[in-house]
């Protein structure tokens, strides 16, 4: 028997990120095709399900109807079976090609990412990583946008597995003035008289957790907490002795954009495990895909988190005079 379909996959593709967007001119962009494009091929879709998808609001984009809610998880695990029939031909071509979908936590990204990126590319040149920066990147899981997130193992992990890439240290910037800057290392006890500088991760109350358990494993009071919306700012307000700010990354550059000077040392407090790792669906089959990107960030996380040398962690030795 033969069954012969009227959409496409192409179609389904538009209306999911339609529907992740709620806009279709910025579907269209995501999609790198005409806003033109995309209304027709949805429009086409909706006459051949018989059934209207979307409501159509000039001032607020667009919302599904409910007959588009109850397509959207189906394209969906189509469009994922589809990646994966494409995972399979080329593992029946001998090679790893395609595409696939990673999410990452904006605060482990600029770290980790580049390296891992750089290291795929070389590996397997036909494999073209899509990457989702966020500050939700469970989210991506949930909604189906990626194949698998970098992030935090304190971030909840039901109904998904999570594969660990490394375990770094705990660091804390201060100033390159403060009296422990050329020590290299500290206790939170040494530092905590400074207000703690915490990013702005709006409803990430597992962060928000997690530090809280970094004080309370070492019976140490939480200090005062200054919520700070960026790194740059983070890095302004350590220098001027306005706060201290933790963090499992070494820095790209300890100084301010204005070259006010920081230091970076290591915190020897017994604290809460906590590792960088892959989370992805417990249904979801690792491909082959998956399993060279996992491959490649391990290889590039076994790098950048190990102990730092104390030499990146002093300041400079003023010499002159």
């Amino acid at each position: 028997m033969t069954y012969r379909l009227d959409f496409s996959l192409t179609q389904l593709l538009y209306f999911v990120t339609i529907a992740e967007t709620r806009n279709i001119s910025e579907a269209a962009a995501r999609l790198h095709a005409s806003q033109s494009a995309v209304s027709s091929a949805i429009q086409r879709l909706e006459r051949q399900l018989g059934s209207q998808l979307l409501s159509r609001q000039h001032a607020k984009g667009v919302t599904l109807t409910p007959s588009g809610q109850l397509l959207l998880d189906d394209a969906r695990k189509v469009l994922f079976q589809a990646r994966t029939l494409k995972d399979h031909s080329s593992r029946l071509q001998g090679e790893t090609a395609g595409h696939i979908d990673v999410g990452c936590c904006c605060t482990i990204t600029p770290f980790l990412i580049p390296e891992a990126l750089a290291g795929l590319a070389k590996s397997h040149p036909g494999l073209k990583v899509n990457l989702h920066d966020t500050r939700k990147p469970t989210e991506l899981l949930r909604n189906g946008s990626c194949d698998l997130v970098v992030t935090y193992s304190f971030t909840p992990t039901e109904g998904r597995t999570f594969i660990e890439l490394a375990t770094p240290p705990l660091y804390c910037l201060i100033p390159q003035e403060h009296p422990l800057a050329r020590a290299g290392h500290a206790s939170l006890r040494e530092i905590v008289e400074l207000p703690l500088l915490m990013l702005n991760l709006s409803s990430d109350n597992a962060y928000k957790s997690y530090m809280e358990s970094i004080f309370a494993v070492g019976g140490i009071p939480m200090p005062e907490v200054i919520w700070a919306t960026g790194t740059e700012v983070m890095r302004s307000l350590v220098s001027i002795g306005a706060g201290f700010m933790l963090t499992h990354h070494r820095p790209l550059s300890l100084d301010t954009s204005d070259d006010r000077k920081n230091a970076l040392v290591v915190i020897t407090d017994d604290r809460p495990p906590l590792s960088i790792g892959v989370q992805m669906p417990k249904t979801q089959v690792s491909s082959q895909k998956t399993r060279h990107v996992i491959h490649a960030l391990r290889k590039a996380a076994s790098e950048i988190y190990a102990p730092a040398p104390r030499a990146l962690l002093r300041p400079p030795v003023d010499v002159r005079g």
